[in-house]
């Protein structure tokens, strides 16, 4: 609690906090809290998953309300600190814990972590 005072008399920042939280562990990525240990490429990373929060079917062309066909896609989104990946860009195949995914989208927030957009094809 000294330490959040501290900050808070030097004027510190949303930025300052969310920093120091990321490299602390103290929140986010705390394991005791919402990181978990994951298998990203092949490296044991502390990152965040939120995965397959709901799935929607693609449809294939030619189809119709009678006779639905399609592909049903799970998605997720992973955090990941930015120095335990240097280099991701959608379009890419990103294995999560031993399953393949695409990456929808990535970007960097606040030069800290990395949001990354995952979809999988389920059928």
């Amino acid at each position: 609690m000294k330490e959040m005072l501290d900050l808070y008399e030097n004027e510190a920042t949303f930025r300052d906090y969310a920093a120091s939280d990321f490299e602390n562990d103290a929140v986010w990525f705390n394991p005791d809290e919402f990181g978990k240990f994951h298998d990203i490429g092949g490296k044991r990373v502390l990152s965040v998953f939120v995965g397959d929060q709901r799935a929607q079917t693609v449809e294939i062309r030619g189809n119709t309300k009678e006779s639905p066909e399609g592909v049903v896609k799970s998605r997720g989104i992973l955090f990941v600190r930015a120095n335990e990946i240097m280099s991701i860009r959608a379009n890419q195949s990103l294995r999560l814990d031993g399953r393949l995914y695409t990456v929808a989208e990535a970007r960097i927030l606040q030069g800290y972590v990395w949001r990354i957009a995952l979809e999988a094809n389920e059928s």
